[in-house]
């Protein structure tokens, strides 16, 4: 079964069971992950998962429902989704409401917006994509642009206690597609010295990794670039 939800890339829903070759057993429901391509069997899928999860002495895998699903990928670890050979891309981000939020104090020019790597939370789909900080989890935020792709124009989109995770783990900047304006979360990252753009577009097609974030501020806005190697 397919279903189509985005354009490009593909990730595969699926219910399954790992059993351990030293008893024990694990089971999953609902779990997706991205694929290289558009379609996956199950043998193949079974080893993606072991793969993806670091599992050790699995006896056998099987997969009883699996659907997949046309949409961005979410940068599932191990599963060969990176591609080929790289290949560089520019991508713009700026929308017409693109805003960038500077602490108090901050140097004016580019110092501290340029070239950083990108952290992509991804919470397209999700009941309430407002990253909490089970949702930052994942992540290692230290001198990155946290990006959160909400795909919603509006709405808040981080938590308080993920604000503040953010600021104490060291994230550079922190970036989102909402255009909420004076929100919350805003407000306590540009308190605790961190820049914060918001309305960004085009977030679907930013790979889910090797990324670097480019925002230049000028007498109009900023220009926020997404640079895909």
């Amino acid at each position: 079964m397919t279903t189509a939800t985005g354009a490009g890339q593909w990730r595969v829903d699926f219910d399954a069971e790992v059993v351990f070759s030293n008893g024990g057993s694990l089971r999953t429901e609902g779990f997706r992950l991205d694929i290289p391509g558009d379609d996956i069997d199950d043998a193949a899928l079974g080893e993606l998962l072991v793969r993806h999860l670091g599992l050790l002495m699995v006896g056998g895998t099987a997969i009883t429902r699996k659907e997949l699903i046309r949409e961005p990928h979410k940068g599932s670890r191990n599963t060969g989704t990176e591609g080929g050979a790289p290949v560089r891309r520019t991508l713009d981000l700026t929308g017409p409401g693109t805003r960038l939020d500077r602490p108090a104090g901050a140097p004016e020019g580019i110092e501290g917006l340029v070239d950083l790597p990108v952290a992509l939370v991804r919470l397209v789909g999700a009941d309430e994509p407002v990253a909490d900080r089970l949702a930052l989890a994942p992540f290692a935020p230290a001198g990155h642009a946290v990006v959160v792709h909400t795909g919603r124009p509006d709405g808040p989109w981080l938590t308080p206690d993920a604000a503040a995770l953010l600021a104490e783990r060291g994230a550079a900047l922190v970036a989102t597609d909402a255009v909420e304006r004076d929100d919350p979360a805003t407000k306590a990252l540009t308190e605790a010295g961190l820049p914060v753009l918001t309305g960004l577009t085009g977030l679907t097609d930013l790979p889910a990794t090797d990324v670097r974030l480019h925002a230049v501020p000028h007498p109009g806005g900023v220009r926020v670039y997404g640079v895909a190697e």
